[in-house]
């Protein structure tokens, strides 16, 4: 089976796309992670993967003849972002006819979404500014954290885009299942066994189930960042973190998965370090209004805290 991650990149893809080939290699399947489609594909011992050498110069048809070419006992867990596809400009017919190919060769496609659409402009209004787009260490966290306030026209622009990525999805993709990042992070176990058939995959692995690796992993980092020495993982938490870890890096060696990203910051930190927060969440009620199908009382509800502001 085959799997087609869909993005407007900021919602919670990455991590989606490296946790469901973790997960997947766990259960023996033989899978590999190409990432995203659009920017550099080959075939490597019969088997499409990343290189990001070839950027944008190879046309539609050419990467179809690649996925269509991959030894089809390997999984492919890939994903299309739809800023790569504006950024190609291909011409209309070639990208209709490489959304009609998706559909038909991923069996599985998911629309990574938001709940909380304020906190996913929010957090891409940070990126702009600290130029990081995601965090994979501390130095990563440290320049996230340096951000102060954000550009207010900027981060109308990201809510505007992503309401042309749910347009975009819900046509080119009619079938493809939510996934939301707030359940990724918070209801992991559920989602990855949705996807995969698969129960309990990483309390078989790791002694822990993956909500709580990425929660034990936050708070690991986290207490790190704010210079905090005392011990936050209880001994067992942290042989599974250890575990999970050595595992993620053992299929990064070979060429599996790239990194897999760290939880970034809560949207109760969001408020505490951005300056203009307030001024952005009544702006985003008021471009909210134009869009009836944005719930607009989840802008203040930190999913992670499990509590409104």
């Amino acid at each position: 089976m085959n799997y087609l991650i869909l993005t407007p990149d900021g919602v919670g893809s990455t991590i989606l796309q490296r946790l469901l080939t973790i997960a997947l290699h766990i259960e023996n399947q033989d899978v590999t992670n190409t990432h995203e489609l659009t920017n550099g594909l080959e075939l490597k011992n019969g088997i499409a993967v990343k290189n990001f050498t070839f950027d944008y110069s190879q046309n539609l048809g050419q990467i179809s003849t690649i996925l269509q070419k991959s030894n089809p006992q390997t999984a492919l867990v890939s994903r299309l972002a739809k800023y790569h596809m504006d950024a190609r400009k291909d011409p209309s017919k070639d990208t209709n006819a490489f959304h009609e190919f998706l559909n038909s060769f991923f069996t599985k496609k998911v629309m990574c979404v938001r709940k909380n659409i304020f906190e996913y402009a929010i957090s891409w209004s940070i990126r702009k500014k600290s130029g990081v787009l995601n965090v994979y260490n501390q130095e990563d966290r440290y320049k996230v954290l340096g951000v102060s306030e954000v550009d207010e026209s900027y981060f109308i622009e990201k809510c505007q885009e992503y309401v042309k990525y749910i347009e975009w999805t819900e046509t080119n993709f009619p079938e493809a299942q939510q996934i939301s990042y707030e359940d990724m992070m918070t209801n992991s176990d559920s989602v990855i066994e949705d996807l995969t058939g698969h129960k309990e995959t990483f309390t078989k692995k790791f002694g822990m189930p993956l909500t709580s690796l990425i929660k034990s992993e936050y708070e690991y980092f986290n207490s790190r960042t704010k210079d905090q020495c005392q011990n936050t993982l209880a001994n067992e938490e942290a042989k599974a973190l250890v575990k999970y870890r050595r595992a993620c890096n053992k299929m990064i060696e070979q060429n599996i998965i790239m990194n897999v990203p760290l939880k970034n910051t809560t949207l109760i930190d969001k408020k505490t370090q951005i300056k203009n927060f307030g001024v952005c969440l009544d702006k985003f009620y008021n471009f909210a209004k134009n869009h009836n199908w944005i719930d607009q009382s989840t802008a203040t509800y930190d999913f992670w805290n499990k509590t409104h502001l």
